[in-house]
């Protein structure tokens, strides 16, 4: 199941905290009970697939992408110096011209296209070099 809205879950995501704890991403939600949800996500390197499950609702009933996976995956990608766009088809993702993924629950080939750009710096100057 895919996001009908995908741009309005990707900018709820980004208001979740997400954090790592072991193996598993803990990403908090102020709108559901219990309030915190565990991620967990694999990538292959071989074919740019990230397979991701999440103890949400959404998540239990086959939902690919739902704003935890995005606050996890969004939480990686900014300790790389990275941000995160999704989008639902590949035309969509390939017009962005960055690095794409392909997202999904693994247990069958429905999915959404991730691209990650480098992340954008706010405020910074280029330093002079004193001749």
């Amino acid at each position: 199941m895919l996001p009908k809205h995908i741009k309005q879950v990707q900018r709820r995501s980004r208001h979740l905290r997400a954090r790592k704890v072991g193996l598993s991403i803990m990403v908090d939600s102020a709108t559901e009970v219990p309030g915190r949800y565990v991620v967990t996500i694999r990538y292959n390197p071989t074919s740019d697939t990230i397979t991701a499950y999440c103890s949400c609702n959404w998540g239990n009933h086959h939902g690919v992408a739902c704003s935890h996976v995005m606050a996890a995956l969004e939480m990686m990608a900014a300790q790389k110096g990275r941000s995160l766009s999704y989008w639902l088809t590949e035309d969509e993702a390939r017009r962005q011209r960055h690095k794409r993924f392909y997202l999904t629950r693994g247990d069958d080939a429905e999915g959404v296209w991730i691209t990650s750009r480098p992340t954008p710096r706010a405020n910074v100057k280029p330093q002079r070099i004193a001749a």
